[in-house]
């Protein structure tokens, strides 16, 4: 008798039984692993943090978003007991720095602060961006914002806002203005503007405020409209003339500069605003940690007076009202940015 067939269903049958014993055993291995992780990432929430913590700057130094990132990391190094270091990671509108955050573990090491570029705008700018704004971004904490004011050098011949419409209007497309770049919240702001207020002018984007604001001193162009810290040093040394303020309200550090809305555009308001974000997945009691002691910088008396000098409002919310106003902030930026074409690809 040919014992071969016997044997080789023998030898087979032996086979089968080793991988799945050797797959069960597999099998045990990840799920024990799984739990095991589970445990440490609790206890390494709960002693969190036990290295220094990073926060990207999405500005370079010197400017709003790398003072309020530094005011943040100061007042977590000391309500936390480890360091907080500041990084500067400009790129992208904030999409550089916000891409290093999704990509490394949702641990609560890595930070960045941002204008609603990373929130709200940056969507609908890029065909393509290397993370899903509503499933691998969570908004923190609010900052502050800084107004937007529309300026003109102190040589126009415009001496107000309704001035300035007037003379828009009669010499259409003959008028530029400066943004620091394509996307950014006064390139945006003037788009609203040009839309509800039927303006024709030409709009030229530079590379940063420093370079759009110094063809505006030259006459290059003849208007734009730049944040409150940046503006305000220009109009208290007579170099440029205020006509009035993007806000639903005048502001304290120009009072007597009207608002838009007041001056001849019902309605009109943009607020740039800054916000503190991390990736989605971050343990709650971390990020709650982080965002009461970001609160408490904005809030501090001292921090109040050098940020409102500065023209930066602080604006504090709870994490479900920041996150409830990026969202409401997406739908308005977006429309916007359809109805003006604006894009960065």
């Amino acid at each position: 008798m040919d014992k071969t067939p016997i044997l080789r269903m023998l030898f087979a049958t032996i086979d089968f039984v080793s991988y799945r014993a050797i797959s069960i055993h597999l099998f045990l291995i990840a799920a024990l692993t799984c739990v095991i992780f589970h445990t440490c990432w609790a206890q390494n929430s709960n002693i969190w943090p036990d290295k220094p913590v990073r926060i990207y700057s999405t500005s370079p130094p010197g400017g709003t978003i790398d003072l309020l990132s530094r005011m943040v990391a100061q007042e977590c190094s000391k309500n936390l007991g480890k360091s907080f270091v500041v990084e500067n990671k400009p790129g992208a509108n904030g999409n550089l720095a916000a891409e290093s955050v999704v990509s490394s573990p949702p641990d609560g090491y890595l930070w960045f602060v941002t204008l609603p570029g990373v929130f709200s705008i940056n969507r609908f700018l890029f065909k393509r961006i290397p993370f899903d704004t509503d499933k691998d971004i969570l908004p923190v904490a609010m900052l502050g914002e800084s107004p937007l004011i529309f300026l003109v050098p102190t040589s126009s011949p415009v001496q107000n806002f309704p001035e300035l419409i007037k003379w828009v209007r009669a010499n259409p497309g003959k008028f530029s203005y400066s943004s620091a770049g394509v996307g950014t919240t006064g390139h945006l702001g003037m788009e609203l503007l040009k839309q509800m207020a039927n303006l024709d002018i030409v709009h030229i984007p530079y590379k940063g405020t420093a370079a759009a604001t110094n063809d505006l001193l030259s006459g290059q162009v003849q208007m734009t409209m730049d944040n409150t810290t940046s503006a305000m040093p220009h109009i208290r040394s007579g170099m440029l003339r205020g006509l009035a303020v993007g806000d639903k309200q005048r502001i304290s550090v120009a009072p007597d500069l009207p608002t838009i809305g007041e001056s001849g555009v019902p309605g009109y308001s943009v607020e740039p605003w800054f916000g503190l974000g991390t990736r989605t997945g971050v343990p709650p009691d971390i990020v709650s940690k982080v965002h009461s002691c970001a609160t408490a910088a904005i809030t501090q008396a001292d921090n109040v007076k050098r940020l409102t000098n500065s023209g930066i409002t602080p604006r504090p919310m709870t994490e479900a009202a920041f996150i409830s106003y990026a969202k409401s902030e997406t739908e308005k930026w977006g429309e916007i940015v359809r109805k003006s074409g604006a894009n960065l690809d």
